[in-house]
């Protein structure tokens, strides 16, 4: 047994901790809801219907209960029951007026102070946000207006967040909103009644048709949100000043909108809805530039077609590894699921190597327990003689500077390490073996390479190596 995998070995031993459930992810009909798990149009309420008049959706943290926003038949805010869909009532919707739409989208803060936008089509046009308190008071008392003024974008309201909220802080809002003179951007602010808010525009990295933050739209923390036009999602963070885009998460096909991000079992994923299928994913975006589809559904049949490419997501309750997972498609009515996430054994490359071509770093193989897999380091340089692969069990997601290497970043505290001769190859594979013991599954362990080119020395980019059983 070499030095490296007897470190290994040991550290694996010393590292176990809970053992996760053995079982791939699932998505069920959450079958008390609607009919099997869909609120087909025009079933429980009169106010999902084939119309393109639904498009805000928001679960309450404080009730489990559903808000919708519904233009039919005039302005409405309906509560829908969370395990049921049942039409529970309205909201007094007195002095709702002014945009293009009065009411479109809709957010609930985590006191669960219910939060309303319009949708306005003009810079000079008030993007406005009414409040309810909660859902009890909602039907008594007429909403309070949280923001009124205009946004700093050309077009605002077609998606729209909240995150945050409690009885001294108030909660914070994101929206987009179509436009084709600059590059892509979004506006945040606080939901005070203040009207203080950011507009970021001509976000380095996105595009200028349309805008990437258009049509779906999710905080990650108070500085970092997701938003997408279809077919890529932007990471991005903002300070109030700039913002920018730290990766781009491909969704996969063109269609997929509205969103709506959580961490479960401690995996940060992204649920989106296919806005022509109906089909409801869920990707794993531990490493965003790098996800992996987990599971994917629908309760629908028939989809109705959606023009608009509107619609919203929400994520209910999350216990461990479960979840409810609630989706509306416009046009096509409300799904909900019952959600269980376990991620499979996964080998994702993150961070880039350095060189030219860079250095680079893969597994031929996923780590199943048990399996035999190699670790390959490619792009290695012709004179190169030494290497050395790092693997431990902590990774630095963004990379950090590595001072007497310039250009060059580490990705890995390093547990173990294992010097290997390249002899003049370009490309080197070290095997990896992994026992027969399901105690380690949903561990990670991340890997880094090294090289020695004379005086210079290279780095590879980093790789995440997700221990599970299948």
């Amino acid at each position: 047994m070499s030095r490296f995998t007897t470190a290994l070995t040991c550290a694996l031993a010393a590292a176990i901790s809970a053992n996760l459930a053995i079982a791939q992810s699932t998505m069920t009909p959450l079958a008390s809801f609607g009919t099997n798990g869909w609120l087909a149009p025009g079933t429980t309420s009169t106010f999902v219907t084939t119309g393109n008049t639904e498009r805000g959706l928001a679960w309450n943290p404080t009730t489990g209960n559903l808000v919708l926003a519904s233009r039919a038949g005039g302005n409405n805010v309906r509560v829908l029951d969370g395990t049921t869909g049942a039409d529970l009532g309205g909201f007094d919707v007195t002095g709702i007026t002014g945009g293009t739409f009065a009411i479109n989208m809709a957010g609930i803060g985590d006191d669960g102070a219910i939060y309303v936008s319009n949708l306005s089509t003009s810079a000079a046009s008030n993007f406005k946000v009414y409040k309810w308190d909660s859902e009890l008071l909602g039907p008594l008392l007429p909403p309070t207006i949280a923001y009124d003024a205009p946004s700093g974008l050309a077009r605002t309201g077609d998606s729209f967040a909240v995150f945050g909220g409690t009885a001294t802080s108030a909660a914070q809002f994101a929206s987009g909103g179509s436009s084709t003179v600059n590059n892509s951007g979004f506006v945040t602010g606080l939901l005070d009644g203040l009207n203080t808010s950011t507009p970021y525009l001509s976000i380095p990295g996105t595009t200028t048709a349309s805008n990437d933050y258009r049509l779906g739209l999710t905080f990650v923390d108070q500085s970092t949100l997701i938003g997408t036009q279809g077919a890529n999602a932007r990471y991005t963070t903002f300070n109030g000043v700039s913002a920018a885009v730290d990766a781009t998460i491909p969704l996969g096909t063109a269609s997929r909108r509205a969103m709506d991000y959580a961490v479960i079992g401690g995996t940060p994923v992204l649920a989106v809805i296919d806005s022509i299928s109906s089909i409801v994913t869920i990707l794993d975006i531990t490493y965003p530039a790098s996800p992996t589809v987990l599971v994917s559904a629908t309760t629908t049949t028939a989809p109705v077609a959606n023009a608009n490419a509107t619609g919203s997501v929400q994520w209910g309750t999350i216990t461990g590894n479960t979840a409810t997972l609630y989706a509306m498609n416009t046009n096509q009515g409300i799904q909900a699921f019952s959600v269980f996430l376990q991620p499979p054994a996964t080998a994702k490359a993150y961070g880039a190597g350095c060189g030219s071509p860079a250095l680079a770093l893969s597994a031929v193989g996923a780590p199943i327990l048990p399996s035999s897999i190699q670790l390959s380091t490619d792009n290695i340089p012709a004179t190169a003689q030494i290497g050395i692969l790092a693997l431990g069990f902590a990774s630095i997601p963004g990379g950090a500077s590595i001072p007497t290497i310039p250009g060059c970043l580490q990705y890995v505290q390093p547990l173990a390490t294992s010097i290997f001769l390249t002899l003049g190859n370009t490309s080197v594979q070290l095997p990896q073996n992994y026992p027969n013991n399901p105690t380690y599954a949903g561990l990670s362990i991340f890997a880094q390479s090294v090289v020695v080119d004379g005086s210079t020395v290279l780095t590879s980019n980093g790789l995440r190596l997700y221990l599970e059983t299948f």
